[in-house]
């Protein structure tokens, strides 16, 4: 297999082990999107030292800043015509309590989470569904972290909580609405605090259960990683 994923929210955890992942299954391009430029550069780093047959590109960018998201996909598509595997990994994990976090805060966590996705698959979704038809064996997706915030919520995670519950309400009617375009869309669902001394929830899981998630493809909305072991 010879493909591209676009990393939406890379960083030394999920996100670039994710990417690695992928690499590793013979994807020969990665393009790697984030707000912090040196963490970019590690990432980058760290991909083609273990995939050096990758080519690894990364931009900069703000997903709080809905202006500016057109602008980069317009320089994604010159760098990747061809997208096979979007991977949305972006959130702001901050403490915020019920009735004292203010609007801005929720109205931050809603644009990262859920407002940029939406403008990104508004952008990719209808170049996604053109795949199948011209090349049967084309496996394009969608595929979106998410956690156990959307039905059990943490009140000291209220901005958060909510932001994932409309992640997640967005995803499912992405996929109710193509669920016959034969673009497979999807919830990687992370319940826990993610660290390599976890037995499940370590990064090498979490990308090796993407991986198996994206391979197997189908009807299931989410995969939990959490619950399964490498």
């Amino acid at each position: 297999m010879s493909g591209t994923l676009v990393v939406f929210g890379s960083g030394p955890g999920i996100g670039n082990h994710v990417a690695l992942e992928f690499a590793q299954h013979s994807f020969s391009h990665v393009i790697l999107l984030a707000r912090n430029e040196s963490r970019l550069s590690t990432d980058k780093e760290f991909i083609q030292s273990s995939a050096p047959s990758t080519k690894v590109d990364s931009l900069r960018l703000d997903l709080s800043d809905l202006s500016s998201i057109p602008s980069v996909l317009k320089q994604i598509d010159s760098l990747a015509p061809k997208v096979d595997v979007l991977f949305f990994n972006a959130a702001r994990i901050n403490a915020s309590d019920v009735l004292t976090t203010p609007v801005e805060e929720i109205d931050e966590d809603l644009k990262v989470t859920t407002l940029a996705l939406y403008i990104i698959a508004q952008h990719y979704l209808p170049k996604l569904t053109s795949f199948p038809s011209k090349s049967p064996s084309s496996k394009p997706a969608l595929l979106v972290t998410n956690s156990h915030l959307p039905y059990s919520p943490v009140p000291q995670l209220l901005s958060l909580s909510i932001a994932k519950a409309a992640q997640r309400n967005l995803v499912q009617n992405l996929k109710l609405t193509f669920a016959d375009s034969g673009v497979f869309i999807g919830l990687v669902t992370v319940e826990g605090v993610v660290a390599p001394e976890e037995k499940s929830l370590n990064p090498k899981n979490i990308a090796k259960q993407t991986w198996g998630f994206y391979e197997k493809g189908g009807d299931v909305l989410e995969v939990k990683p959490g619950l399964i072991e490498g």
